[in-house]
């Protein structure tokens, strides 16, 4: 499990561009795409199209820390809370795709 946690923290500095998981990302047009393709399979039903939602039974995912991907990947591998797991329905990619479409804010901040 830690080694699969390490992998995906790898993925994300890899997407980002960033050495370090905390400066500010950066996500190619390309992934952000995937990414927001990924998210509309897979996590739209709860946290809305385009993550437009009320924030009231779920999380906003539009005022995820952008610079906590660490916490996000944590997130959908483990579940929290009502939101289940999800390490046997994703990999790593596509959580990491994932990633850049939440943290790019949907594509607003490439």
């Amino acid at each position: 499990m830690m080694k699969k946690l390490q992998f995906l923290l790898v993925c994300v500095a890899a997407l980002t561009g960033a050495a370090h998981a905390q400066t500010a990302p950066r996500f190619a047009a390309a992934e952000i795409d995937q990414g927001r393709e990924q998210y509309h399979r897979t996590c739209a039903q709860c946290h809305g199209r385009n993550m437009v939602n009320a924030g009231t039974t779920t999380y906003d995912l539009r005022k995820f820390p952008t610079d906590q991907p660490e916490r996000f990947i944590n997130s959908v591998t483990l579940g929290k809370g009502n939101m289940p797991s999800f390490k046997e329905a994703l990999s790593s990619a596509q959580i990491a795709l994932l990633w850049a479409y939440v943290g790019s804010r949907g594509g607003k901040e490439p």
